[in-house]
């Protein structure tokens, strides 16, 4: 199934698409589940298992960043398969899809139920370094810096 990129226009990007003229700091590694979004959301890690990324939160795994969108042909992108490469954003701005109301200058958390980008701190990790710049309603995307 295809994700529907019908929200995309100039003035809203899409999840994982990354801002022009900021730094951004990037990692690469490999699927280790598979996850019907084209980036966008959070990505976790194991001590000791390099190159090794999860989307959903394994035993003993940490959060590391956010997935960019790494292929984009205008039509859609069916997201990614175990084993598919996938571009890390450790720091910078990135449009996220959010679970809930965000409001610029919001402190950025992942959902430790379902690993969804949210305002909200309850049930939540902190993502050192992240704030939303943007206001968007639930299900929305906005702009996310992590520094």
């Amino acid at each position: 199934m295809a994700i529907d990129n019908a929200d995309f226009n100039e003035t809203k990007g899409l999840p994982g698409l990354l801002f022009p003229h900021v730094p951004h700091s990037i990692e690469s590694g490999f699927m280790q589940d598979s996850k019907n979004a084209g980036g966008g959301f959070a990505l976790f890690a194991k001590q000791g298992e390099p190159g090794k990324i999860w989307s959903q939160k394994p035993e003993g795994g940490s959060f590391i960043g956010i997935a960019c969108r790494t292929n984009f042909d205008g039509l859609g992108f069916a997201g990614y398969e175990v084993g598919d490469q996938v571009n890390v954003l450790k720091k910078g701005r990135v449009w996220v899809r959010v679970l809930g109301e965000v409001k610029a200058g919001q402190a950025a958390y992942v959902n430790d139920t379902n690993f969804a980008i949210t305002a909200t701190s309850a049930g939540a990790t902190a993502i050192a370094g992240g704030v939303f710049k943007s206001n968007a309603a639930d299900g929305q995307i906005a702009e996310m810096e992590i520094a």
